[in-house]
Parts: structure tokens; sequence; C-alpha cells
């Protein structure tokens, strides 16, 4: 059994289950976290190889590439740091937990001429994959002797961090001063019930899910100071549509109308504090 990754409370509640994994809502400040979860080996494992064991046999958690999802970054990413790139400074970018590239080549687009777009990925088939198409990409895991960026990223990576207290001190380290951090992650821990959020939780290979005020917090304890937030919903007719699909096929998903969910993806610009 685990304590709470947020606040470190050993009081919590079952709040929803699946593949014979349970996530539970903190009694004390109602962030949500598998518990029990697997061992840091099988974790690790999980990340590097792409496939993790459930009581429904194995799960392969690698996903695949999606190169729709470069233009709906592109056009993200131009609004979030429209003021850095007008500018016209080349910049320095580290995306943590790169994936197959899709943040990387969106960047790559939009950033000024001379920019400098790395990736770092520990699981070996994305890493591949993406090093495939020419990508800058690392196989591995952040560290904290890294080359200092001017900005770091983290994409739909959240969940899948055992302890971000600790992750946050590493990318602090790699991060300038006054650096900045873009953050994307859900608000799962803001609904109340299981039942209103329309989506798969992937578990056991998504640890943990916040809320909008458990990232903020996340990032000031360690240094950051959150100068922008973007919200974005993704119940439209498609994603019900989908979902019509799915429950037909036995998956865990909910069937609701369009545009009523209280989910939204969250896109956190923050700055690192200068070091004194």
């Amino acid at each position: 059994m685990v304590a709470c990754p947020y606040c470190g409370s050993d009081q919590n509640t079952p709040w929803g289950k699946e593949a014979g994994y349970t996530t539970v809502k903190c009694e004390s400040c109602d962030f949500l976290f598998l518990n029990p979860r697997p061992t840091g080996k099988t974790i690790d494992a999980a990340v590097r190889t792409g496939f993790t064991h459930t009581e429904a046999g194995d799960l392969d958690v690698s996903s695949r590439r999606v190169p729709r999802r470069i233009g709906l970054y592109r056009r993200i990413i131009s609004k979030i740091f429209a003021d850095i790139f007008a500018k016209g400074q080349p910049v320095s970018w580290l995306d943590i937990g790169a994936g197959y590239g899709e943040i990387i080549q969106a960047v790559t687009m939009v950033a000024p001429s001379g920019s400098r777009v790395v990736g770092i990925e520990p699981m070996h088939v994305k890493a591949k994959a993406a090093q495939a198409l020419g990508l800058s990409v690392t196989e591995g895991y952040l560290r904290r002797d890294h080359p200092k960026v001017q900005i770091a990223s983290l994409i739909d990576v959240f969940s899948h961090i055992p302890d971000f207290d600790s992750f946050l001190v590493d990318v602090s380290a790699v991060l300038v001063d006054n650096g900045v951090f873009l953050l994307e992650t859900g608000n799962l821990a803001d609904l109340k019930r299981r039942e209103d959020f329309f989506g798969e939780l992937g578990l056991p290979d998504h640890l943990a899910f916040a809320g909008e005020k458990h990232i903020v917090g996340f990032l000031d304890r360690a240094g950051f100071d959150v100068v922008q937030i973007e919200r974005y919903r993704i119940d439209g007719p498609i994603c019900s549509a989908k979902n019509v699909v799915k429950k037909l096929l036995g998956r865990n998903v909910r069937v609701a109308l369009p545009f009523t969910s209280e989910y939204r993806t969250l896109f956190i610009m923050a700055r690192k504090r200068p070091t004194a």
C-alpha cells in the first residue's frame, strides 16, 4: 500500500477499478492514485518494454504514432509560446518522454530558426521509431546532468511518474534560471465520481491522476511559478461515437452526450524561479 503521492495521507477510498487494479481518492486532498501499485522494478520494465502484466493478461502500453497530433500540438504550442517565439531568437528545448517524436516535430515547425529541439524517451520501441525518422531522441530517463535547456516539456506523461516531486527536481536541474516548463495532463482528480469520466483509466500503466490544484501545488513547491493554463475539452461528438463502439466491444468506458463532462486537458506553462 502507498500513501498519497501529493500530501502523504494514508486515508483513502476506492474511486475506480480496472484490469484488477484500483484507483483510490485521497480523503485529505482528493488526489487519485493506484493503490496498491506494481513494484518499482515492474513499473520500470513496463516503461522500457511497453508491456505490463495484468490479471487479464499482458497489456501493450506502447500505443502508436499518431501523426495528426503534430498539427494539434503545433497550434497549441504556437499560442502558448507566441511571445517567446516572436522574439525570433533560437531556443533550446527538451521534450521529456518524447514518445514517437510528435512534440519534437511540432516544435521544430514553429520555433525560431536555429533552435535546438531534442527529446528523451525510456521506451525502446518509441525511441527507435523516433530515431528512424531522423529525430534527435535519446533512449533513457531524464538525468540531472543533461545539458541545460531553456524549455522543457512533459506531454501526456504525468500519470506514468511514481514520484512527481522527485521528478521535478530533475526537471529543475536541467533548466536554466527563468527557464520554462510546459506540462500537459488531464484534471481527472477534479471529478467527483468515476462515472463522471468517459474514458478508460489505463490501469496499471497510469499510476496517478491530478486535478488542476495538484499540478499547481507540485510546481510551486518545486520552485516554479505558473504563468499560463490552457484548458481544452475533448468530449465532442467524435469522442462520444468512439465510446459507443468501445462499449460494445466490452471496454471500460462511459457513453455520454457530447460536451457534458467537466474533464479537461490542461496545458500548464510554468517558469523556474531564479536560484539564490
